[in-house]
C-alpha cells in the first residue's frame, strides 16, 4: 500500500511539473509572437488595429487631407514597448546642384542680379527657397521584424496604417540655404513600430522663393492638400536607428506660369541610413 502511494504521489508530481512547463512555454512563445497579434499585445496592453478597419478608415480620413493621427501622441506605435520599437531620424537636405537649374538662360542667372528676369516658363534659378512644413506622415505596411520569417504565415505583420512624427509646430526651411552650407535640416526624432515603411507624406502651409533678380515671390502650390509623396521603402529595426533624408532640387522646383509662380517639389532621391 505505501509503495502504491509514493507511485500515486510522485505521478502527481510529475503532472504537475509537466503543467507548470506547458503554462511557461505557452507564456514564453506568446510573447514572442504577440509582435503580430492585433488584439493583445505584450502584457496586456493593446497591440497596433489594422487600419483596414471600416471605423479606422473614418478616423484616417483626416478633414484637411492628411492620412495619420493629429499629433505623435496619438500613434498606435506609442501603446508598445521600446523593445518593438525603433528611431527615426528624419531630415531635409539640397545638395548643390550646380548653381543653376537645366536651360535657364544667360541673362536670368543670379550674377546678373539686375538684369530682368525673361524666362516665361520652365525651372527658375532662385537665391532662396523658403518651404514651411506643417505635418509629416510614413506609412507602414509590415509590423515586425522583416528578417524574422521564421513559423509564422507569410501574411502575418501585414498592416496599413499612418503614423505622424513629432513634429511640433510648423518649421520653415531654406533649400537654397541648405544647398549653400550643406547642412541637412533635422525635423523630427520619432520613436515608432519597427517594421517596413512604403510611402513618406510632407504637407506644406507655405512656400516663397527670392528669384534671380532678387523679386520675393508667394508660390502657388497645385495638387491635392500641397502633398508632397515620396513612395519608398524602408525599414525600423526593433530597437535600432534609421535615418531618412528627403534630398530636394531647390533649382527644378519653382516654375513661372503666366504672371505666377508655382512650387512643384522636385525630389533627386531618399537617403536611407
Amino acid at each position: 500500500m505505501a509503495k502504491n502511494s509514493k507511485k500515486s504521489n510522485r505521478n502527481i508530481a510529475i503532472v504537475i511539473f509537466l503543467a507548470i512547463a506547458i503554462v511557461v512555454t505557452v507564456s514564453l512563445v506568446s510573447q514572442k509572437t504577440t509582435w503580430f497579434n492585433f488584439s493583445i499585445g505584450p502584457y496586456g496592453t493593446p497591440a497596433i488595429t489594422n487600419l483596414n478597419s471600416a471605423n479606422e478608415i473614418v478616423t484616417t480620413n483626416n478633414p484637411d487631407g492628411t492620412m495619420g493621427p493629429d499629433t505623435f501622441s496619438e500613434n498606435a506605435s506609442n501603446a508598445l514597448p521600446s523593445y518593438l520599437k525603433g528611431t527615426l531620424f528624419f531630415k531635409v537636405t539640397d545638395p548643390p546642384q550646380g548653381g543653376k537649374p537645366t536651360s535657364l538662360p544667360t541673362q536670368a542667372r543670379a550674377s546678373d542680379k539686375g538684369s530682368s528676369f525673361s524666362q516665361k516658363n520652365g525651372p527658375q534659378e532662385i537665391l532662396g527657397l523658403d518651404l514651411t512644413i506643417s505635418k509629416v506622415e510614413v506609412h507602414i505596411a509590415y509590423q515586425g521584424d522583416p528578417k524574422d520569417s521564421n513559423s509564422r504565415p507569410s501574411n502575418q505583420g501585414k498592416i496599413d496604417r499612418w503614423e505622424t512624427l513629432n513634429l511640433e509646430t510648423p518649421v520653415t526651411v531654406d533649400l537654397v540655404e541648405i544647398a549653400n552650407t550643406q547642412n541637412p535640416v533635422l525635423l523630427a526624432i520619432s520613436s515608432l513600430a519597427a517594421g517596413r515603411y512604403t510611402e513618406v507624406r510632407l504637407y506644406l502651409s507655405g512656400a516663397s522663393a527670392i528669384l534671380a533678380n532678387e523679386d520675393s515671390v508667394d508660390l502657388e502650390i497645385p495638387g491635392r492638400d500641397n502633398i508632397v509623396r515620396i513612395v519608398k521603402s524602408f525599414v525600423i529595426n526593433p530597437q535600432g536607428e534609421t535615418t531618412v533624408t528627403v534630398d530636394f532640387d531647390a533649382q527644378k522646383s519653382v516654375i513661372k506660369a503666366g504672371n505666377k509662380y508655382l512650387l512643384k517639389p522636385v525630389v533627386s532621391k531618399i537617403i536611407v541610413e
